[in-house]
């Protein structure tokens, strides 16, 4: 079994704090804990560097990213998926594809989410795993495109939140290495907090024309989060 480098506990160690979970322990609010969190997303591999703050409630999604040095907002709410470049102060609305919609639930979260897609293509649990000096479950699936991991604390079939997630790709022989820090769960989110600002001028589309637009050059906002704009791919 694989383990991970020293050099990537050490890392990691640091970035985590000691506190990779911290739930509420009861109160007023503890009904609603499993329906808002926050975590630090941060990818390395090709690509480069990317390091996201997530936030959710529900379904409902608010990330800030920087993308080749742009502060860009995601936010994602019911039928709408926004992007906004806060350096151009620009934006767009996008009209969500109904299969991206008929995903949501109040009751999942609409990020880390890694391990439940993977069982569904047949992934395995493969033993324990240490990471950042926490045991953590160790899953794996291997096909003709590559391989992927998912290592997660909790116990299976309860809170299983992912902290390391690795994909190999077959075809170009390269790592791309996802590491969740610090989760949290359990605080009250206004709404207002997933909702671009009302000064802001969005670009609206709806789903068939944001497509039309995309190809022809007229929509280049990142969409960092297509499951959430397209839905998943039809069989």
């Amino acid at each position: 079994m694989k383990k991970f480098t020293h050099s990537t506990r050490r890392f990691l160690c640091a970035l985590l704090g000691g506190a990779l979970l911290a739930l509420p322990g009861g109160g007023a609010f503890a009904a609603d804990a499993a329906n808002t969190w926050h975590t630090r997303r941060i990818t390395t591999g090709a690509a480069g560097l990317r390091i996201e703050n997530l936030w959710s409630r529900g379904a409902a999604l608010r990330s800030e990213v920087v993308v080749n040095g742009h502060p860009v907002i995601t936010l994602v709410e019911g039928p709408r998926y926004v992007v906004v470049d806060l350096l151009r102060g620009v934006g767009i609305a996008v009209q969500r594809h109904a299969n991206a919609r008929a995903q949501d639930s109040p009751k999942l979260r609409p990020f880390g989410s890694e391990l439940e897609i993977m069982n569904t293509q047949g992934g395995e649990f493969v033993g324990m795993d240490v990471f950042a000096g926490v045991d953590c479950r160790l899953h794996r699936l291997t096909n003709s495109r590559g391989r992927q991991e998912v290592c997660v604390l909790g116990d299976e079939g309860k809170k299983e939140l992912p902290v390391f997630v690795r994909h190999w790709d077959r075809d170009t022989n390269r790592d791309t290495n996802i590491q969740y820090v610090n989760w949290r769960q359990g605080f009250e989110i206004a709404d207002n907090f997933f909702a671009p600002d009302p000064r802001l001028q969005l670009t609206s589309f709806e789903y068939d024309a944001y497509v039309k637009a995309l190809g022809e050059g007229r929509a280049d906002m990142p969409i960092l989060y297509p499951l959430l704009l397209h839905g998943p791919r039809e069989p």
